[in-house]
């Protein structure tokens, strides 16, 4: 049976005749054009069907897109992963704990660098894109925990963007159009709940029910600071696009190999830099990243030797039914 049959029918078999919300998923190998499918209604039990070339809220899949801007900066001999972070931002030092001055940018992109998960409720509810405003209230108290212990952290993807913010003198989603997304051709990248037509919005759980969000919604997104660490949305078929970037010498893409390798080395809690990084996998070694702002639920999937990239995203958060359909559709990638 043709892959692409084989593949939507076990996609069509899982998803059911008539889906609630709305589900994509995708794949591509090698230098192939990415094959899409899409199912289900733009809100919740809605009448209106998801269009094949929808963006989709990615969540913390960003993070692979702030660590690669990192290391294109660092590539460019902008900056270096393993010299404390305070020398990019002098007119911070004296705020600064020496804590935070001595962290490096290799451990924040690594989820190593004592930092907490999240910022405390009163920071989270303020908006816009000053991250300065937002940091310096947390790097003035010591780091939380201890440095070189994995805990995932949206503050540290946060610092992070920050960084190549005051080095560049551009703000971060202005690096990401101009220096990734422009190179790659991914045209459908954009920021915050996507808003194009016939597109899937999120959809938040209210006193146990899921409503859908509009995009021009206070509640649609997290706050734009949070952007370097889950602010990302773009079509399926480029998401599979920025996968295949991943693959280095078969699909040339913004980093040297070189550099793909040492994001795609496991560290700490079997992180790297920008990936989680499963070497054990039943199909094939393999990186990936999931993300989601509670609204909407995403997995991009790559497996380097195979030249395989599969993708799943959903416009509600259904981590374990969306990880369930993905694993049911890659062992069709791999015995065909």
């Amino acid at each position: 049976m043709p892959i692409q049959q084989q593949f939507a029918e076990t996609f069509t078999r899982n998803i059911g005749p008539r889906p609630k919300f709305a589900t994509a998923v995708a794949y591509a190998r090698g230098t192939d054009e990415p094959f899409v499918l899409t199912a289900g209604p733009t809100v919740k039990s809605g009448t209106e069907m998801v269009a094949d070339d929808a963006a989709w809220h990615i969540g913390s899949i960003s993070k692979s897109f702030t660590a690669t801007l990192i290391m294109l900066l660092a590539q460019d001999g902008l900056l270096s992963l393993s010299e404390p972070i305070v020398q990019y931002l002098p007119q911070h030092a004296d705020q600064m704990h020496a804590d935070w001055q001595n962290i490096t940018l290799q451990q924040l992109l690594g989820h190593s660098a004592g930092l907490m998960a999240n910022a405390p409720p009163h920071l989270m509810r303020q908006s816009g894109h000053d991250r300065a405003s937002i940091l310096s209230n947390l790097w003035k108290q010591p780091t939380p925990l201890e440095t070189g212990q994995f805990v995932y952290s949206n503050i540290g993807y946060v610092m992070a963007g920050f960084i190549a913010e005051t080095i560049c003198q551009s703000r971060w989603d202005n690096l990401i159009q101009t220096k990734i997304a422009k190179p790659l051709g991914l045209n459908s990248l954009g920021f915050g709940a996507p808003d194009h037509p016939q597109v899937a919005y999120g959809h938040q759980s209210i006193l146990g029910f899921k409503r859908p969000i509009p995009p021009d919604h206070s509640r649609s997104d997290n706050p734009k600071w949070m952007g370097p660490a889950g602010g990302i949305h773009l079509s399926m078929a480029d998401l599979i696009r920025w996968g295949q970037a991943q693959l280095g010498d078969i699909v040339p893409g913004v980093l040297s190999d070189e550099t793909l390798q040492l994001m795609q080395k496991a560290g700490p809690g079997d992180y790297g830099l920008g990936w989680v990084v499963d070497p054990q996998h039943a199909q094939a070694p393999v990186i990936w990243h999931n993300g989601s702002n509670t609204m909407w639920y995403a997995k991009l999937w790559i497996a380097p030797e195979q030249q395989t990239v599969t993708a799943i995203a959903t416009n509600v958060f259904a981590p374990k039914q969306s990880d369930a359909l993905l694993d049911q559709l890659t062992p069709d990638l791999f015995m065909a």
